[in-house]
Protein backbone atom coordinates (compact mmCIF):
# COMPACT_ATOMS: atom_id res chain seq x y z
CA UNK A 1 0.00 0.00 0.00
CA UNK A 2 1.26 3.51 -0.79
CA UNK A 3 3.05 5.20 2.10
CA UNK A 4 1.82 9.05 0.72
CA UNK A 5 -1.82 10.32 -1.12
CA UNK A 6 -2.07 13.85 -1.85
CA UNK A 7 -4.86 16.33 -2.68
CA UNK A 8 -5.43 19.67 -4.10
CA UNK A 9 -8.89 21.90 -4.08
CA UNK A 10 -9.75 25.65 -4.63
CA UNK A 11 -10.74 27.72 -3.06
CA UNK A 12 -14.40 27.86 -1.79
CA UNK A 13 -14.31 24.02 -1.58
CA UNK A 14 -14.55 22.20 2.09
CA UNK A 15 -12.85 18.94 1.89
CA UNK A 16 -12.26 18.68 5.88
CA UNK A 17 -14.81 16.01 6.89
CA UNK A 18 -13.38 13.61 3.95
CA UNK A 19 -9.65 14.23 4.90
CA UNK A 20 -10.63 13.49 8.21
CA UNK A 21 -12.11 10.27 7.83
CA UNK A 22 -9.54 9.49 5.25
CA UNK A 23 -6.60 9.85 7.84
CA UNK A 24 -8.81 7.82 10.22
CA UNK A 25 -9.14 4.95 8.18
CA UNK A 26 -5.42 5.03 6.60
CA UNK A 27 -3.31 6.12 9.78
CA UNK A 28 -0.08 4.45 8.16
CA UNK A 29 -0.54 6.94 5.11
CA UNK A 30 0.86 10.46 4.24
CA UNK A 31 -1.88 12.85 3.48
CA UNK A 32 -0.92 15.71 2.05
CA UNK A 33 -3.34 18.47 1.70
CA UNK A 34 -2.98 22.10 -0.08
CA UNK A 35 -5.50 24.88 -1.65
CA UNK A 36 -4.32 25.40 -5.01
CA UNK A 37 -5.70 28.67 -7.28
CA UNK A 38 -5.21 25.69 -10.57
CA UNK A 39 -5.72 22.25 -9.12
CA UNK A 40 -5.92 20.76 -12.51
CA UNK A 41 -2.46 22.60 -13.44
CA UNK A 42 -1.06 20.77 -9.45
CA UNK A 43 -2.66 17.49 -11.16
CA UNK A 44 -1.25 17.60 -14.28
CA UNK A 45 2.43 18.52 -12.72
CA UNK A 46 1.80 15.17 -10.72
CA UNK A 47 1.95 17.41 -7.60
CA UNK A 48 -0.88 15.67 -6.54
CA UNK A 49 -3.12 12.17 -7.14
CA UNK A 50 -6.49 13.26 -7.00
CA UNK A 51 -7.95 17.19 -7.27
CA UNK A 52 -11.28 18.53 -6.30
CA UNK A 53 -12.16 21.51 -9.57
CA UNK A 54 -14.06 24.06 -9.70
CA UNK A 55 -16.12 23.58 -14.31
CA UNK A 56 -13.35 21.24 -14.93
CA UNK A 57 -14.21 20.69 -18.45
CA UNK A 58 -13.96 16.92 -19.81
CA UNK A 59 -10.95 15.18 -20.64
CA UNK A 60 -9.30 12.08 -22.36
CA UNK A 61 -6.56 11.99 -19.90
CA UNK A 62 -8.75 12.24 -16.29
CA UNK A 63 -11.61 10.82 -14.76
CA UNK A 64 -14.13 12.81 -13.36
CA UNK A 65 -16.78 12.62 -10.61
CA UNK A 66 -19.31 15.65 -10.53
CA UNK A 67 -19.81 16.39 -6.76
CA UNK A 68 -22.47 18.94 -6.49
CA UNK A 69 -23.13 22.50 -8.36
CA UNK A 70 -23.72 25.87 -6.84
CA UNK A 71 -25.35 28.81 -7.54
CA UNK A 72 -22.94 31.69 -9.18
CA UNK A 73 -23.80 35.12 -6.98
CA UNK A 74 -22.83 38.65 -7.98
CA UNK A 75 -20.55 40.67 -5.38
CA UNK A 76 -20.64 44.99 -4.97
CA UNK A 77 -19.71 47.12 -2.67
CA UNK A 78 -22.99 47.05 -0.13
CA UNK A 79 -24.13 50.72 -1.02
CA UNK A 80 -24.23 49.57 -5.02
CA UNK A 81 -27.79 50.76 -6.25
CA UNK A 82 -28.12 46.98 -6.86
CA UNK A 83 -28.58 46.30 -3.81
CA UNK A 84 -32.01 47.63 -3.87
CA UNK A 85 -33.51 45.22 -6.13
CA UNK A 86 -35.47 42.58 -4.32
CA UNK A 87 -34.63 40.04 -7.18
CA UNK A 88 -31.31 40.15 -9.81
CA UNK A 89 -31.31 38.86 -13.05
CA UNK A 90 -28.52 39.21 -15.71
CA UNK A 91 -29.64 41.98 -17.71
CA UNK A 92 -29.61 44.45 -14.67
CA UNK A 93 -25.53 43.81 -14.51
CA UNK A 94 -25.23 45.44 -17.93
CA UNK A 95 -23.26 48.50 -18.20
CA UNK A 96 -21.67 48.01 -15.05
CA UNK A 97 -17.63 47.48 -14.69
CA UNK A 98 -16.33 44.47 -13.54
CA UNK A 99 -13.59 43.60 -11.45
CA UNK A 100 -11.55 40.60 -12.86
CA UNK A 101 -8.84 38.25 -11.87
CA UNK A 102 -8.20 35.38 -9.00
CA UNK A 103 -10.43 35.73 -6.30
CA UNK A 104 -8.24 36.96 -3.49
CA UNK A 105 -8.69 39.25 -0.21
CA UNK A 106 -7.05 42.03 -2.80
CA UNK A 107 -9.61 40.95 -5.38
CA UNK A 108 -12.61 41.56 -2.94
CA UNK A 109 -10.98 45.22 -1.63
CA UNK A 110 -11.52 46.17 -4.71
CA UNK A 111 -15.05 45.34 -4.64
CA UNK A 112 -15.15 46.84 -1.56
CA UNK A 113 -13.59 50.14 -2.78
CA UNK A 114 -16.11 50.33 -5.34
CA UNK A 115 -14.24 49.15 -8.70
CA UNK A 116 -16.68 47.15 -10.15
CA UNK A 117 -19.05 43.94 -9.45
CA UNK A 118 -17.67 40.68 -9.48
CA UNK A 119 -19.50 37.13 -10.60
CA UNK A 120 -18.59 34.69 -8.47
CA UNK A 121 -19.43 30.86 -7.04
CA UNK A 122 -21.02 31.62 -3.81
CA UNK A 123 -18.62 29.29 -1.87
CA UNK A 124 -16.35 31.36 -2.63
CA UNK A 125 -17.92 34.63 -2.04
CA UNK A 126 -18.37 33.04 1.57
CA UNK A 127 -15.25 32.47 1.94
CA UNK A 128 -13.83 35.88 0.67
CA UNK A 129 -16.94 37.58 2.82
CA UNK A 130 -16.02 41.56 4.16
CA UNK A 131 -18.77 43.25 5.97
CA UNK A 132 -18.69 46.17 2.98
CA UNK A 133 -19.46 44.03 0.16
CA UNK A 134 -22.93 42.21 -0.33
CA UNK A 135 -23.70 39.25 -2.43
CA UNK A 136 -26.71 38.30 -4.37
CA UNK A 137 -27.88 35.32 -6.32
CA UNK A 138 -28.98 35.80 -9.68
CA UNK A 139 -32.80 34.55 -10.78
CA UNK A 140 -31.20 33.78 -13.53
CA UNK A 141 -27.28 32.99 -13.11
CA UNK A 142 -25.13 30.49 -13.96
CA UNK A 143 -23.94 27.97 -11.82
CA UNK A 144 -20.54 26.35 -11.02
CA UNK A 145 -20.07 22.46 -10.47
CA UNK A 146 -17.45 21.02 -8.19
CA UNK A 147 -15.84 17.82 -9.12
CA UNK A 148 -13.20 15.23 -8.35
CA UNK A 149 -10.81 14.30 -10.85
CA UNK A 150 -7.61 11.79 -11.34
CA UNK A 151 -5.51 10.69 -13.99
CA UNK A 152 -6.60 7.72 -15.85
CA UNK A 153 -3.16 6.53 -16.43
CA UNK A 154 -1.05 5.24 -13.07
CA UNK A 155 -4.17 5.47 -10.75
CA UNK A 156 -3.04 5.91 -7.16
CA UNK A 157 -3.77 2.61 -5.36
CA UNK A 158 -6.02 4.53 -2.60
CA UNK A 159 -8.47 6.31 -4.80
CA UNK A 160 -11.16 4.07 -4.47
CA UNK A 161 -10.55 4.61 -1.32
CA UNK A 162 -10.89 8.12 -1.44
CA UNK A 163 -13.83 8.04 -3.81
CA UNK A 164 -15.58 6.13 -1.22
CA UNK A 165 -15.53 8.41 1.34
CA UNK A 166 -16.79 11.08 -0.47
CA UNK A 167 -19.68 9.08 -1.79
CA UNK A 168 -20.48 8.02 2.14
CA UNK A 169 -19.48 4.57 1.82
CA UNK A 170 -18.94 3.21 5.42
CA UNK A 171 -15.07 1.82 6.74
CA UNK A 172 -17.36 -1.52 6.59
CA UNK A 173 -19.01 -1.03 3.46
CA UNK A 174 -18.16 -4.16 1.14
CA UNK A 175 -17.51 -1.22 -1.69
CA UNK A 176 -14.52 -1.16 0.52
CA UNK A 177 -11.60 -2.79 -1.36
CA UNK A 178 -9.92 -3.96 1.58
CA UNK A 179 -13.07 -5.28 3.30
CA UNK A 180 -14.04 -6.55 -0.07
CA UNK A 181 -11.55 -8.30 -0.20
CA UNK A 182 -11.88 -9.45 3.42
CA UNK A 183 -15.28 -10.52 2.75
CA UNK A 184 -14.74 -12.58 -0.27
CA UNK A 185 -11.77 -14.26 1.72
CA UNK A 186 -14.36 -14.66 4.26
CA UNK A 187 -16.90 -16.20 2.00
CA UNK A 188 -14.09 -18.92 0.16
CA UNK A 189 -13.69 -19.99 4.41
CA UNK A 190 -17.44 -20.46 4.94
CA UNK A 191 -18.29 -21.95 1.94
CA UNK A 192 -15.14 -24.54 2.58
CA UNK A 193 -16.59 -25.21 6.00
CA UNK A 194 -20.03 -25.77 5.33
CA UNK A 195 -18.96 -28.06 2.73
CA UNK A 196 -16.39 -29.99 5.27
CA UNK A 197 -19.63 -30.15 7.59
CA UNK A 198 -22.12 -31.38 4.87
CA UNK A 199 -19.75 -34.01 4.30
CA UNK A 200 -19.23 -34.65 8.00
CA UNK A 201 -23.03 -35.26 8.64
CA UNK A 202 -23.26 -37.28 5.15
CA UNK A 203 -20.30 -39.36 6.61
CA UNK A 204 -22.61 -39.63 10.06
CA UNK A 205 -25.41 -40.85 8.76
CA UNK A 206 -23.60 -43.44 6.63
CA UNK A 207 -22.06 -44.65 9.84
CA UNK A 208 -25.26 -44.79 11.62
CA UNK A 209 -27.42 -46.70 8.92
CA UNK A 210 -24.40 -49.08 9.03
CA UNK A 211 -24.55 -49.31 12.92
CA UNK A 212 -28.05 -50.28 12.82
CA UNK A 213 -28.21 -52.89 10.32
CA UNK A 214 -25.43 -54.42 11.98
CA UNK A 215 -27.52 -54.41 14.63
CA UNK A 216 -30.39 -55.58 13.25
CA UNK A 217 -28.70 -58.18 11.67
CA UNK A 218 -26.91 -59.28 15.15
CA UNK A 219 -30.41 -59.46 17.10
CA UNK A 220 -31.27 -61.73 13.82
CA UNK A 221 -28.64 -64.32 14.20
CA UNK A 222 -28.94 -64.68 17.72
CA UNK A 223 -32.65 -65.48 18.01
CA UNK A 224 -33.82 -69.36 18.85
CA UNK A 225 -35.14 -71.39 16.43
CA UNK A 226 -38.99 -72.20 17.03
CA UNK A 227 -39.50 -75.75 18.33
CA UNK A 228 -41.57 -77.64 15.65
CA UNK A 229 -44.95 -79.23 16.81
Amino acid sequence: MASRFALAFPLGVTIGKWTRAFAERQPDVELVVRPSADPLAVLAAGEADMVFARDAPADDDRHLIPLYTEDVVVVMHHEHLLTLEEKLHLADLDGEPRVTGEPSEAFMRRVAEGDGIALLPASVAKALRRKDVTAMRLEDGPTSQVGLTWPREGQHPLVDEFIGIVRGRSAHSSRNPDVAATEAERSVRDAKAAKSAKIAATQSARDAKRAKRAAAAKRSTGKRPRPKR
